[in-house]
């Protein structure tokens, strides 16, 4: 096959023409991407409550003595309040305000009838907490001693408790408090 003059001019221009694409100093513009659409605004969503004790379902209360110093002998009646969710389990919250409306009973055992009497009120006042932590400490010397009559066996907490978003809630606890008075 005999190539002609004008096969090879247009070989090497072929040629020319792929070499000098190949080594383009610009390379060929990316497409321009599309921007996308404004976010659309959301539905109004609640805003979460500060003072809400999350998933909340009931509340128990129980104590016992409490010392403030080296001295093994109690000051005082300590009432413990727990907060439990609806699955069991304990919840522990902080910076929420809780009032609480106590009542202390005294309660003895009656032999003769075996059973337990509550007797006349000994405390009636208010405190205040602010963490699932928080207990409160009534000093013996602002429960009304004077009237208890027989042997004391324990104490009986009737507690109101205020937490500002769920309401009020009413509880009663026993207070391992063993005053230890007798008759004269």
């Amino acid at each position: 096959m005999k190539l002609t003059r004008a096969m090879i001019i247009t070989l090497i221009l072929a040629m020319a023409l792929g070499l000098v694409g190949c080594t383009s100093v610009n390379p060929p513009a990316a497409p321009t991407p599309t921007p996308m659409p404004a976010p659309l605004p959301s539905p109004t969503q609640e805003k979460p409550k500060e003072n809400l004790i999350t998933d909340l379902a009931y509340i128990k209360a129980g104590g016992g003595h409490y010392t403030d110093d080296a001295d093994p002998e109690p000051e005082g009646v300590r009432i413990n309040i727990s907060w439990w969710d609806t699955k069991s389990e304990m919840i522990i919250f902080r910076n929420i305000p809780i009032s609480v409306n106590v009542e202390l009973y005294q309660r003895g055992f009656d032999m003769k009838a075996g059973e337990y009497l509550l007797g006349r009120c000994i405390y009636k006042g208010q405190a205040r907490i602010d963490s699932a932590l928080g207990a409160i400490r009534i000093p013996f010397e602002d429960i009304d001693a004077t009237h208890i009559q027989g042997y004391h066996h324990d104490t009986l907490a009737k507690l109101s408790i205020h937490t500002p978003e769920q309401g009020d809630y009413s509880i009663e606890g026993i207070i391992a408090a063993d005053f230890g008075f007798s008759e004269d």
